[in-house]
């Protein structure tokens, strides 16, 4: 694991702006063609200070392994701005291009805010966020960008927008990390059952609950496993860990988790817990992509059998199996 201190604002390597164009230019019009002109998805709230002249943006880098950052922003003036990640590419430097490849991350941004607002207004939710709101920070933030490849050179960078606008407004803030090579993060998992309700607790080797890395759960019958064709359980929780890892972000967990597994949940999980049934649990640090046997230092698998409400149990690190039956 690495912890870096850097500079609110670095230059590159030479680029060759041709190139980056090349290679953003679908998105850029992909982004276009789906999303109308996109007027205006500001936060029109009267109240809210948006400063767009004179306002710096502090990047601090807090810590970097093989499959995530945790990084800190921070600004010397009330500001909407866009925060992003992406691997850098040879021959490149945005500070050159700093305009174009302001404007391209905010089509991208774009993108993804109308994926989201699609989904919202599928599924009739009441309150759509606009794009502001959803897509930009306000004040001093710490974020996780997660699912990053290991032994890998990003940019991480920010840019205020303009609210009113939807247009940059200012300099381009932009530090280079590079990411471990392999998982060096040693994360277990704490795992109690009280009735219908399970509890998760991801702990360091001294016990204390870990909030800054990201991981992944889930519980599941072991006739549902027989019956899929899995030898042991521990390739179950690989597989379904695997994926999650790279297309469904939304079960990425933080800090403690507590799920009720009355067949309604979160609505992430509809697991029912019935009397006399055996369960498993599978629990895993998501630092990097997994690789098959998990690594012991970060994942547990949890064996128990269902009693009933009075069902009360805590099990530990000592507890876990070793991916078998």
């Amino acid at each position: 694991m690495k912890k870096k201190k850097m500079a609110t604002l670095t230059s590159n390597i030479g680029y060759s702006c041709k190139a980056w164009l090349r290679n953003h230019v679908g998105h850029a019009i992909f982004a276009m063609c789906i999303g109308v002109c996109l007027i205006s998805f500001a936060a029109c709230n009267p109240e809210v200070a948006a400063h767009t002249e004179d306002v710096e943006i502090t990047i601090d880098i807090e810590q970097v392994s093989a499959g995530f950052a945790q990084v800190s922003f921070s600004t010397n003036k009330e500001a909407f701005y866009l925060i992003s990640i992406q691997p850098t590419q040879e021959g490149v430097d945005p500070q050159k291009i700093a305009k174009t490849f302001m404007l391209l991350s905010l089509d991208s941004a774009y993108v993804d805010y109308l994926y989201w607002r699609n989904k919202q207004l599928q599924q009739h939710i009441p309150f759509v966020a606009d794009f502001s709101s959803h897509s930009l920070q306000y004040g001093d933030i710490t974020h996780f960008f997660t699912l990053l490849q290991p032994k890998t050179e990003y940019w991480v960078y920010a840019f205020v927008v303009d609210p009113n606008t939807n247009k940059p407004a200012g300099k381009l803030f932009l530090e280079t990390i590079t990411t471990d090579s392999t998982s060096t993060i040693p994360l277990q998992f704490e795992y109690r059952v009280d009735g219908y309700w399970d509890y998760i607790y991801p702990v360091d080797s001294t016990g204390e609950v870990v909030s800054t890395i990201p991981w992944v759960c889930e519980t599941i019958d072991s006739i549902t496993i027989r019956e899929g064709g899995w030898r042991v359980p521990g390739e179950y929780f690989f597989s379904r860990f695997k994926d999650v890892y790279y297309e469904d972000y939304e079960r990425i967990l933080y800090g403690i988790y507590a799920h009720n597994n009355d067949g309604v949940g979160d609505g992430t999980s509809s697991t029912y817990f019935q009397e006399g049934v055996t369960y498993y649990t599978g629990m895993a640090a998501l630092d990097a992509p997994l690789v098959f046997p998990l690594p012991r230092h970060i994942y547990n698998i949890y064996r128990f059998t269902w009693h009933g409400d009075s069902t009360n149990l805590y099990l530990t690190p000592a507890q876990s199996l070793d991916g078998s039956w």
